[in-house]
């Protein structure tokens, strides 16, 4: 029994591994979002979730899937033209779609209310993620996350695996959300937070557009079926790099979902 208890909690730490950002990212964008509530908002969007802190909820769209089908087809990534950063359509509508419904959120009926906090809480999180902006050429996607690299161990890895948990606890394996947002949202000056926060959602993708193009020049996709021994290499530099790379992003992540949440739930 004691063995089959082990092994259960060993399957459900490599499935949170799996899921958008990992079980770290969601948590630490919602806990730094959090951190910069009002008290009315902050109080007011609990009351809409069982009181519970919106970190619980961080990571429910991934956790829900099957329970939930029509949530599990909302996009999770955001497509852009590689060259001209055009934002193509679908996930962008879907993030307005559910800002929109929630500003009328005291008269929801309560399963839609909290799924919508839900998906805006998770999706918004994943819109800034790296490893879910993902390029297209003449509407064809070409440069995305599903495919290999040589990580810092020299073992092949999914870049869409490294992304949503490996950057995070590479350098920090021992860390929480909490070690986390403490260490990134320290500090910071109102002028910071100001510019961050400025514009609208489409500035915000458009910004993680122009943040996340690097990290396919600085470790370039190879064609499937490309031998290991010839795949682009995560260097340990690079791999620091790109931790600070997803650092930046959370909490750019966190402060403009603390900015919305406070315009929709601290009237």
């Amino acid at each position: 029994m004691r063995k089959s208890i082990f092994t259960l909690v060993a399957i459900l730490a490599t499935y949170c591994q799996a899921m958008a950002w990992g079980y770290h990212g969601h948590a630490t964008i919602a806990y730094i979002a959090e951190r910069h509530l009002t008290p009315k908002a902050k109080a007011n969007i609990e009351k809409c979730i069982d009181g519970r802190s919106i970190v619980y909820y961080a990571s429910w769209l991934d956790n829900h899937r099957k329970e939930y089908k029509e949530w599990d087809r909302l996009r999770h990534t955001c497509d852009f033209d590689y060259h001209t950063g055009k934002l193509y359509g679908d996930p962008v509508r879907q993030m307005n779609e559910t800002i929109n419904i929630l500003k009328d959120y005291q008269n929801l009926p309560d399963s839609v209310r909290k799924v919508r906090i839900y998906h805006f809480v998770h999706s918004f999180g994943d819109f800034h993620c790296p490893g879910h902006i993902e390029f297209m050429t003449n509407g064809e996607r070409t440069h995305t996350a599903n495919y290999p690299v040589i990580n810092v161990d020299g073992k092949p890895l999914r870049y869409h695996t490294m992304w949503d948990s490996t950057v995070l606890t590479n350098n920090h394996p021992d860390w929480g959300y909490m070690d986390f947002a403490h260490a990134i949202d320290n500090n910071l000056s109102q002028s910071f937070i100001d510019a961050v926060t400025a514009g609208t959602l489409e500035d915000w993708l458009q910004d993680a557009y122009n943040c996340s193009k690097r990290i396919y020049t600085d470790a370039p996709q190879k064609p499937e079926g490309t031998p290991d021994s010839e795949l682009s290499v995560v260097s340990r530099s690079l791999m620091n790099d790109f931790g600070d790379l997803a650092c930046d992003q959370m909490v750019k992540a966190g402060l403009r979902m603390a900015k919305i949440i406070n315009e929709i739930f601290g009237k």
